[in-house]
């Protein structure tokens, strides 16, 4: 059984907040947790969840001070969860291969990735050639909590009759038997799909000037680090609504 947007309703008693792409833009994640926080202060309820849709890393300033805020976040509430995105599973892989990934890592923000947890200036004229004294500054800085965060990061969650991932889901495969390459990393097979699905997918990954909003999906990647426009949707009982922090 397929379900409409129209349909979709969250638990009795919660709400859920889901954030799209960050990309290193602490300054926009610090405004939206304000705006959060205004929105319960005017509209309180007992049950609440967060959904960060993952890329916390590349192209914006601060990419380690973005995963530190999250971090933090997790610890003061029970009700976090973090899901991991495209740019969280090439940060990864280029520690493990660097020399392999430098081109790709590099071309797609990893230059401000890389500053961001202290690697010298010098070695980012040259990120390429650099790759591995690059891959051990970022090693020798990175600490205990933050490693077991991205091993911790989570590829999809469902609260009520949504379904939240990075990037989208492919069609015809049922939810639990979703490969993680495509959770991170699905596009036109998805984004093209005008069928229904079991639940509403709710995800980034592919940039926006506005949330999208779709019979079977919402995108609430608005590109951060570009207009300075974070979304967060908020989903309660059978409705949908979007937190925005100014561009």
């Amino acid at each position: 059984m397929t379900i409409n947007l129209l349909d979709a309703k969250a638990p009795k008693g919660a709400r859920i907040y889901a954030i799209g792409d960050i990309h290193g833009c602490l300054s926009e994640l610090e405004q939206l947790l304000d705006l959060i926080k205004k929105d319960l202060k005017k509209e309180p309820i007992e049950k609440y969840h967060l959904v960060f849709l993952g890329d916390y890393f590349d192209r914006g300033p601060d990419s380690a001070g973005v995963i530190n805020r999250l971090i933090k976040l997790q610890k003061k509430h029970a009700n976090v969860v973090c899901l991991k995105g495209n740019h969280e599973d090439k940060f990864v892989e280029f520690l493990n291969a660097p020399e392999k990934l430098a081109p790709g890592f590099f071309t797609y923000g990893g230059i401000e990735t890389a500053a961001s947890f202290g690697v010298k200036n010098k070695l980012l004229k040259q990120p390429v050639a650099n790759a591995k004294k690059i891959k051990n500054q970022i090693l020798e800085r990175l600490n205990e909590k933050q490693i077991e965060f991205l091993l911790g990061l989570k590829h999809s969650n469902s609260i009520g009759d949504y379904f939240f991932c990075h990037a989208g889901i492919r069609p015809h495969v049922k939810l639990k038997d979703q490969t993680t390459h495509d959770l991170m990393w699905i596009r036109d097979e998805f984004l093209s799909h005008k069928g229904l699905f079991k639940k509403i997918i709710v995800h980034g990954h592919t940039p926006q000037a506005e949330p999208e909003v779709m019979e079977n999906r919402i995108n609430v990647d608005t590109k951060c680090y570009d207009d300075g426009i974070l979304t967060c949707v908020v989903l309660e009982k059978k409705t949908h609504r979007f937190l925005q922090t100014g561009g």
